[in-house]
């Protein structure tokens, strides 16, 4: 049976608005799947934990201690926390978390407990977890380390698109790192290396680098410091440089500033750097030059004019005095004159002829 025009325009209109209604309400869940990784925000409290040396006890005690885990989002998320131990990445300091059991001299996970290790963190919230380090009786004195890190994880959501089962656990993990020291026989080394400065300086400021390796048992966190001489021997200034852990057998760049816009001459810089519990001392010097060139070529060529128009000035007036020209004109002016008094051309009778 055919319908009449008007009835399959209402029929269309009918089928076009369910379609949207069906869309609107699959909208909001895909929303959720596609935003809730950047609403939802935790933070690690502290970041570090006994990096000043505070954790640390014999083979075969125990530590106990606590961390924090913020909710900063705007909804309650469920919040798993685990120990794990960590590489460093290329650049020497940004800790990556190690999935599964390593073998490793610094290894720390393996010896910590979390309580608890999945809670409720409401929204705007703060809870804390207690850790407990049981340290074994045949641990290697020296450090050793892991990362306590925290997950949120919201469950499986269904995704109404395919009927497939999603999983929204968030992939932002956020990580507390804890250093613990074994007290035994501990080797404590480390050496400056690299140290350097421009080689020659127009106008500060002056930038330098250097980095340190550490040969250590255990992470070291030196107190460094420049001290910066002019060519007399004497000291102009000091430049204290930022302190970072280091940890064993590893290396870490530094930089600094020294906040001088002039000089003259060859400097000397001499690096030291304290570390350790026994008070061990890495130096290094080097030297470098501070010339202003080009406010001295541009001197030098103003003094060079200034010269050079002195000594013209200067000759001019030499000139001025010894000038004899118009008493030259003047002798020539009698000369002639003489000359055309004498001439018997001029019609002046001479004695002779009377």
């Amino acid at each position: 049976m055919q319908l009449p025009a008007h009835f399959k325009h209402k029929f269309f209109l009918m089928f076009f608005g369910l379609g949207l209604s069906l869309l609107a309400l699959h909208q909001p869940v895909s929303s959720v799947l596609a935003q809730s990784p950047d609403e939802l925000t935790l933070t690690a409290i502290p970041t570090r934990l006994g990096d000043d040396g505070s954790l640390h006890a014999k083979p075969g005690e125990k530590i106990q201690t606590l961390v924090k885990v913020q909710n900063s989002s705007g909804q309650d998320m469920s919040v798993v926390t685990r120990a794990q131990d960590f590489v460093l990445d290329s650049d020497g300091e940004t800790p990556l978390p190690v999935e599964g059991d390593v073998s490793n001299r610094w290894s720390l996970a393996a010896w910590v407990v979390t309580t608890p290790s999945e809670q409720l963190v409401s929204a705007h919230q703060t809870k804390g977890v207690n850790v407990v380090i049981e340290i074994p009786t045949d641990a290697l004195p020296g450090g050793h380390y892991a990362m306590i890190t925290h997950r949120p994880v919201l469950g499986d959501v269904e995704n109404l698109a395919t009927g497939e089962t999603v999983d929204s656990g968030i992939t932002q993990r956020v990580g507390t790192l804890i250093y613990v020291i074994v007290d035994g026989p501990i080797s404590e080394d480390a050496f400056v290396r690299n140290l350097a400065f421009p080689k020659l300086i127009e106008y500060g400021p002056v930038d330098f680098s250097f980095s340190i390796d550490s040969m250590s048992d255990v992470h070291i966190r030196p107190q460094i410091s420049v001290v910066l001489k002019n060519w007399l021997g004497q000291q102009v200034d000091t430049v204290q440089v930022e302190t970072k852990n280091i940890f064993p057998l590893s290396s870490r760049d530094f930089t600094g500033r020294w906040n001088r816009i002039w000089g003259f001459g060859r400097y000397t810089a001499q690096l030291t750097a304290s570390y350790g519990q026994s008070g061990r001392v890495a130096m290094a010097t080097t030297h470098f030059w501070f010339f202003p060139v080009t406010l001295m070529l541009a001197a030098l060529i103003v003094f060079l004019t200034l010269v050079a128009i002195f000594i013209a000035v200067r000759r001019h007036i030499i000139h001025r005095r010894t000038d004899q020209s118009s008493t030259i004109a003047n002798l020539e002016k009698k000369i002639q004159e003489l000359e055309s008094k004498e001439d018997p051309s001029s019609g002046t009778d001479s004695p002779d002829s009377k």
